[in-house]
């Protein structure tokens, strides 16, 4: 059974909604209409940019890697807390060593939520799964499953 991807379903539910509104606000006919029509698409489009750029893209980045990643294993050089939590558990940055499939060994960033009932999870030195993007080899993620 296919899965319904409801995060496309709300987005041209908002386009449709935004579009809607402004073909409601030029048909009331006043003069300031068009400036009206105007500055809501410029507000909902920035706020769709945003809510892209920082919600959507990431989460597509990662359903992306975890599909068609190549898997490899990297090394922990450091690990270092971004000050950031996400339900009470908090985001650290990770510096990997990776060995692509040539045999060169580069390094990268990640940044993963780490749960504060296993704090010693992720170490220095420390080596775990990794899937890299087949077109960018420094976008790389920590493979959990």
């Amino acid at each position: 059974m296919k899965k319904i991807r409801w995060d496309l379903i709300g987005i041209l539910a908002a386009v449709a909604g935004v579009i809607m509104a402004v073909i409601a606000v030029l048909k009331s006919g006043s003069p300031k209409s068009v400036y009206i029509a105007i500055s809501m698409i410029i507000v909902f489009g920035g706020m769709g940019f945003f809510l892209n750029k920082f919600l959507w893209a990431p989460k597509n980045n990662i359903r992306r890697l975890m599909n068609f990643g190549i898997p490899g294993r990297a090394k922990i050089l450091e690990v270092h807390e971004t000050n950031i939590s996400i339900n009470n558990n908090p985001q650290y940055k990770i510096l990997l060593e990776i060995k692509n499939a040539a045999g060169e060994i580069y390094v990268a960033t990640t940044k993963i939520v780490i749960s504060r009932l296993k704090p010693n999870f992720f170490q220095a030195g420390k080596e775990v799964k990794v899937k890299i993007d087949p077109q960018n080899e420094k976008n790389v993620m920590i493979d959990l499953s």
